[in-house]
């Protein structure tokens, strides 16, 4: 496999390097330089690698940066949309808006996602995608492979950044969406300095003399609702015919479809659907701070944020040869000459509702005396709580749990900064209480009766770091440092698979994790890296004590915490180059990466037909071991005619290499062997216009699924073009028309992914 990898980047490198020469001029890119603006031509300057401000040519990782430009080219009113745009990452989307599950994918593992530096995960490391403030984001960094792993735990294989902007001007925007599922958007956003004053101003107040053009803030609101789409059908799987004579008062359900379950081969009935599955969200972003200098500053900020979403509409679909339909009750469904009985009920056609609340408060300082020291501190809070309410096991289950985060870095420089010292420490404590209440009346969710059950968990990871930079000679740095991890988990109390409830004994674990790495300048516009890191991944609260159960689609999983769980650990190592050319018009990289996890968690489960229902029992327990190898590949470039365009793509060699939960030799799961992605854009003042494709195979190995149905919770590649025009009449006035999923392709993430989406958009600024 490793071999047949570094054949492959070599061939990757060959075209890559081939392709520009014989396809690109000098004469070109000097014509797209004089038309194009200059704020894609800038070179972005991110410490998200190392923690010293790097241009991402000179990091010692892959890094990418999604500027505010590239994100506003595409409808980003999901905030992994962009991610599309680099190589490298499967931005999982399961169902457009009401996708909380959403948890991006990098090199065979989870990334960690952060906002401002700050972990945004909940207890089971999934992310409020809604919760993100895209209106306030300037720039979205991405950094893969060992030095991801400067952030400690989740941090294994990838960090993703999304930073919020720092007003210097007066900016108020407003905007409003509308398009297909009575889908609807609203926005504004005001930020200002509102003390700054003209130098040669007199009569100045109090708080001009003091604040001046010192002092920030900004606010914005947003609102999101969509009626939604049918995602899944309700099933019956029915195993064994009636014999004998039938009873003359159950109706019998002719001309009934079917399909195949993808993972146990069942024929599964489908007796009616669901319904839309809708959503609705808001939230309010404040963010105010204050410049000492241009290298020193602090600043505040505060996110609120509510979604709920569900299903509604649900019906049968069942008649009989009348053609009247059959909505309860017993019921004969006919295929062939054989029968089935089964029986419907009022909560046949419901599904699982859901409701979530988030209070995010950050606090940062940034101190830098420039070319001696620079000093980062945040202090973090995000305080989180869901519901979710089941009308068929009558019950509503309460989640709280809330993250402390702490990080302080201090980067030394010596020796006219040939030498830099970077040392830091970062402190995560994660507290969760999942209790589960039975109701007195099924379809209220308050009616609280009585607890049915009670999980409880503390969770305390303690990093300490240190990294050195040394550049001996100008086109060559080295890199050597590590970090200690250490992690508690205490107070815990769980439901086994039994529904016994138990104490589990503390833990108390850590691991040191070595990396290094070289970079060598090619040229004034070349870089060769080498990288290898080790990393430590606690399991996460949810695994280690949530039981839950849901029903959707006539089918009903089961499910029960493992505090028994160990870290996961990777061994990590990548070799890249990456270029620039023509002013930096053109850019072309290309890594090769191998990752060795051991522990990986992975789920146990069986399948069972209990009473028609497809019911399917799971637990997490540890893999022996994994690998992940693969090839990412990148071609970027400023064109001719105001064109700008990029082309990424990641091919990934994955097996569980020993494990008793899969077999050997199966793909990794959540690691799609081929992900690709080609947009091309046309910015003027006047006018933008993008298509992006993007396609990605299937993120399970085949054996898993062997009766792959391309139904629901069937999980197939993708092929998906995505289209937005905006015009723009003034520079204040802009009208955007946005198409995703332009051909309607019908693919499957678990649920029925959306289908094509027409939104319009009307955008004001003052």
């Amino acid at each position: 496999m490793k071999v047949r990898g570094m054949k492959l980047f070599v061939f990757v490198l060959f075209f890559l390097f081939g392709g520009l020469s014989l396809g690109t001029s000098a004469n070109a890119v000097d014509d797209a330089g004089e038309q194009t603006d200059d704020a894609f031509q800038l070179e972005p300057i991110t410490v998200i690698a190392t923690k010293t401000p790097k241009a991402p040519l000179d990091s010692p990782a892959s890094v990418s940066v999604i500027s505010e430009n590239e994100i506003q080219a595409f409808n980003s009113e999901h905030p992994f949309k962009p991610l599309f745009r680099t190589e490298g990452i499967y931005p999982r989307q399961y169902r457009g808006l009401a996708d909380y599950w959403s948890r991006p994918m990098i090199r065979g593992n989870r990334a960690l996602v952060m906002v401002d530096g700050l972990n945004w995960y909940d207890y089971g490391h999934y992310y409020n995608t809604g919760a993100i403030p895209m209106k306030d984001i300037e720039r979205i960094e991405v950094v893969r492979g060992p030095f991801s792993a400067l952030y400690g735990t989740l941090a294994q294989t990838g960090v993703i950044n999304y930073i919020t902007k720092i007003p210097y001007d007066m900016e108020a925007e407003g905007s409003f969406t509308f398009g297909e599922d009575n889908t609807q958007f609203y926005s504004a956003r005001v930020a200002t300095r509102p003390f700054a004053t003209p130098d040669d101003s007199g009569n100045l107040s109090w708080a001009e003399k003091t604040l001046g053009n010192k002092f920030f803030f900004s606010m914005s609101f947003k609102y999101r609702t969509t009626d939604g789409y049918e995602t899944n059908p309700t099933y019956k799987t029915l195993s064994a015919p009636v014999t004998g004579g039938l009873d003359s008062s159950i109706p019998v359900a002719t001309n009934v479809d079917s399909d195949i379950n993808p993972q146990t081969g069942d024929t599964r009935y489908i007796v009616g659907t669901q319904g839309d599955n809708w959503y609705e969200d808001y939230g309010a972003f404040l963010k105010t701070g204050y410049e000492f200098s241009d290298d020193s500053k602090v600043w505040y900020s505060f996110n609120i944020s509510q979604f709920e979403y569900g299903w509604e509409g649900g019906k049968s679909y069942l008649t009989d040869a009348s053609g009247d339909l059959i909505t309860s009750g017993d019921v004969y469904i006919q295929d062939g000459s054989d029968y089935y009985l089964t029986s419907l009920s009022d909560t046949t056609f419901t599904a699982t509702a859901y409701q979530k609340e988030s209070f995010v408060h950050t606090l940062h300082y940034d101190y830098s005396v420039p070319g001696e020291l620079d000093i980062n501190a945040i202090v973090g809070y995000n305080d989180k709580e869901t519901q979710s309410h089941s009308v068929a096991s009558a019950y509503t289950k309460v989640e709280d749990n809330d993250l402390i985060q702490a990080d302080l870095s201090a980067t030394f420089y010596m020796m006219d900064s040939r030498i830099l010292l970077t040392v830091g420490t970062q402190g995560v404590k994660e507290t969760a209480e999942v209790t589960k209440y039975n109701l007195s009346s099924p379809s209220d969710s308050d009616s609280w009766a009585s607890t049915q059950s009670q999980d409880s968990g503390e969770s305390l990871t303690w990093g300490t770091f240190v990294q050195a930079e040394y550049t001996p000679v100008d086109f060559t740095t080295l890199y050597l440092g590590g970090r200690y991890d250490h992690w508690w988990a205490t107070d815990t109390e769980y439901y086994d698979i039994n529904g016994n409830h138990a104490n589990s004994e503390d833990v108390d674990d850590g691991q040191f994790s070595p990396k290094a790495s070289v970079v060598c300048r090619l040229g004034e516009n070349g870089v060769l890296r080498a990288s290898y890191g080790e990393s430590f991944t606690a399991p996460s609260l949810y695994y280690r004590i949530a039981s839950y159960s849901y029903s959707i689609g006539g089918e009903t999983t089961y499910a029960a915490g493992n505090p028994d769980l160990d870290p996961t650990t990777n061994k990590s190592w990548e070799v890249g180059t990456e270029w620039e050319f023509f002013d930096k018009h053109l850019r072309v990289k290309a890594t090769y990466f191998q990752n060795e996890f051991e522990d990986l968690i992975v789920n146990a489960s069986r399948n069972y037909v209990i009473n028609g229902e497809t019911v399917t029992i799971k637990r997490r327990t540890n893999a022996e071991s994994a690998d992940v190898d693969g090839i990412e590949a990148a071609i970027e470039a400023i064109l001719p005619y105001n064109l700008k365009g990029g082309i990424h793509y990641t091919h990934h060699w994955s097996e569980y290499t020993q494990t008793e939960v899969n077999e050997a030799g199966w793909e990794v799961a959540e690691v799609p062997t081929d992900i690709f992605n080609f947009w091309i854009g046309y910015f003027t003042d006047f006018l933008d216009a993008s298509v992006n494709l993007r396609y990605s195979d299937s993120v399970y190995d085949d054996d898993r699924d062997p009766y792959a149905s391309d139904a629901f919770n069937d999980y197939t590649d993708s092929f998906v073009v995505d289209a937005q025009i905006t015009v723009k009449p003034s520079k204040k006035l802009s009208l955007t028309l946005s198409v995703d999923n332009l051909f309607d392709e019908e693919y499957y993430e678990y649920y029925k992914a959306p289908g094509q989406t027409i939104l319009g958009t009307i955008n004001l600024s003052l």
